[in-house]
């Protein structure tokens, strides 16, 4: 291969021309100088070939033209086979059903046996607690009370300060309250009080006033020593009188005008409205009566000036004489039942 050596004209510069026999034997093919070939824009040539090398790629381009990761390989690249095995039903045969239905009689039947075992536990820890309560009661009336009629009274006054505290629901008679189991084991089963005996109508008659009157106040003054082992003890009662009261005690007072005379519904209006809401404070005494071979309080009398109290807060015994001529009260001071045929 021969090289020919050329000069440009343009450039000054001596510029090298390649020559290269074709293979057959033909005419040397001469190549054209590099700075011509690189001006000419024709197909295939330099220039026009240059702007894919040299632009400036997008950065979407790169990020694609990044190497992808490894990712690993699934088993079955290596040769593994994996099996899955579908998961097995349980076919709800008439077996099965009946196994379920003897799993739940069976729980059932425990649920059962718990709750009857938690009553019966329930049943002796109440049996538990009235035994206490009675041994306790025992130690605390039981001997003191016994040939002791001062301490008998001052019990009585102390527990009935403020009335009969009944319970908010109905009493279980097992369960004996204080009040009561006093009244039982210091007072004689026939108890004389007034017109009434027994231990009951006791009962009944502080229940009644405590259910009648408002905010009862029994607070002891003195006590006395008499003859023929008898006790009196002064005392102060007081209470408000409420539309209950006027109700259940003084229901005359609610008569309505004319139905006894002209004018004298009126009257009992007017007094019920000066009643209603006033606070008494009644001076009282009461007798107990004492059986020392019984050790226990056979007669109880009590006496409490109501018309001296009223006068002052009427002003006029009239007056007082409206009020305490159809009352339910009695010169004992006991309250009785309320007629049916008031209106």
């Amino acid at each position: 291969m021969d090289v020919l050596e050329t000069r440009s004209l343009g450039f000054g510069a001596s510029m090298k021309s390649f020559t290269r026999l074709e293979s057959g034997g033909s005419s040397p093919q001469q190549h054209q100088p590099l700075f011509q070939a690189f001006g000419e824009k024709k197909e295939g040539s330099p220039r026009r070939l240059a702007a894919s090398f040299t632009r400036k790629r997008d950065v979407t381009e790169l990020y694609d033209a990044r190497p992808e990761p490894l990712l690993p390989s699934s088993p079955s690249a290596y040769g593994a086979t994996v099996i899955i095995k579908p998961r097995r039903k349980r076919l709800q045969t008439q077996r099965r059903r009946e196994q379920c239905r003897n799993n739940q009689a069976r729980y059932r039947t425990r649920q059962r046996e718990f709750i009857h075992e938690l009553q019966e536990r329930v049943e002796q820890l109440r049996e538990e607690v009235q035994n206490l309560s009675v041994k306790r009661h025992t130690l605390c009336y039981g001997v003191q009370t016994k040939n002791n009629i001062w301490h008998v009274v001052v019990e009585y006054f102390r527990l009935f300060r403020y009335g009969y505290l009944a319970p908010m629901s109905e009493p279980n008679p097992s369960n004996l309250r204080d009040q009561e189991w006093f009244l039982r084991s210091a007072m004689s089963p026939d108890i004389v009080i007034g017109e009434q005996s027994g231990v009951d109508a006791l009962i009944e008659q502080w229940r009644r006033y405590s259910t009648y009157f408002g905010n009862l106040n029994f607070q002891l003054k003195g006590m006395e020593e008499q003859p023929f082992g008898a006790l009196v003890a002064t005392a102060s009662f007081s209470f408000t009188i409420t539309e209950t009261s006027l109700r259940h005690v003084f229901p005359h007072l609610l008569a309505t005008s004319g139905a006894e005379d002209t004018g004298f519904g009126t009257e009992h209006t007017m007094l019920w409205t000066r009643l209603l809401g006033r606070r008494l404070d009644c001076r009282c005494s009461l007798r107990f009566q004492w059986d020392d071979s019984a050790g226990r309080v056979t007669q109880l009398d009590w006496k409490m000036d109501l018309l001296t109290t009223l006068l002052r807060v009427l002003g006029n015994l009239e007056d007082v004489n409206r009020v305490l001529k159809k009352a339910l009260i009695t010169s004992d001071n006991l309250v009785n039942d309320l007629p049916t045929n008031i209106e």
